[in-house]
């Protein structure tokens, strides 16, 4: 499995971006997530994902992060420019950190995904298109999920993507560094501001997952505390329901 906060992504730090291209392929990051997510919720209004299914979505969304979100966001915060994700972006990073992508249980993963609304404006550049390249939801199309996909193949889906784009789809490009001033007190805060959006947004995934795991090790300290009460353990040797006894001793 990939691990996105390891991931070196050589080829990306070979090549030459400009904060024009970031914003595009951010937003085809979007548009593919939400593409994704509706073909999802489709499939569970219908019946619930098995367990294998939930395996492959999982997977897939950590191929899609590793492809075409965090090596971007990490390209620009090292070249000092502002790289903003689309809403719904924002909304799988907030739900689900790098790491507990994989570990959150199958149906808590399932409830989160099914609250996330992937619909969005019409001019919205992250919007959803009529087709996507290596579209891994769909049922019959195979993708190779076990690497992030190299900048050739990336950069294919993105010309794709921006090909199908609608007349004045309004494509928002903040401003880089070098606009605003090598110096700029205001070009630092934003960069900063972006590094704890994502700081933050792992950090309540995990504090989730945390909170989760809790409940499960309260209610089996609960369970095994039921089992060794007296009141259990004599009505389990004489074969009774508790609420027996219990009145007996009354």
């Amino acid at each position: 499995m990939m691990n996105l906060a390891d991931e070196q992504y050589d080829n990306i730090e070979d090549i030459k971006l400009n904060t024009w291209d970031i914003s595009v392929i951010l937003a085809c990051g979007g548009s593919r997530f939400r593409a994704c997510l509706t073909q999802l919720q489709r499939e569970a209004e219908v019946a619930p994902w098995p367990s294998d299914r939930v395996t492959h979505i999982r997977t897939g969304l950590h191929w899609e992060l590793a492809s075409f979100v965090v090596p971007f966001i990490n390209y620009a915060v090292s070249h000092s420019m502002v790289a903003t994700p689309s809403s719904v972006v924002k909304m799988i990073l907030a739900q689900f950190s790098q790491n507990s992508l994989q570990d959150v249980p199958n149906h808590i993963f399932s409830a989160h995904l099914m609250s996330i609304d992937p619909q969005t404006k019409d001019d919205d550049p992250s919007r959803m298109v009529d087709e996507y390249d290596r579209a891994w939801w769909i049922s019959g199309i195979s993708v190779n999920l076990s690497e992030p996909l190299p900048w050739e193949s990336i950069r294919k889906c993105v010309d794709n993507h921006v090909r199908q784009w609608p007349e004045g789809c309004a494509l928002t490009i903040p401003a880089p560094q070098a606009e605003l001033g090598e110096s700029s007190c205001l070009a630092q805060l934003l960069l900063m501001r972006e590094r704890l959006r994502l700081i933050a947004s792992e950090q309540v995934a995990e504090i989730e997952t945390l909170l989760g795991q809790a409940r499960v090790q309260a209610q089996t300290i609960e369970r095994l505390a039921h089992k060794r009460d007296p009141h259990v353990m004599q009505a389990a040797a004489l074969g009774l329901p508790v609420s027996v006894l219990w009145r007996d001793n009354l």
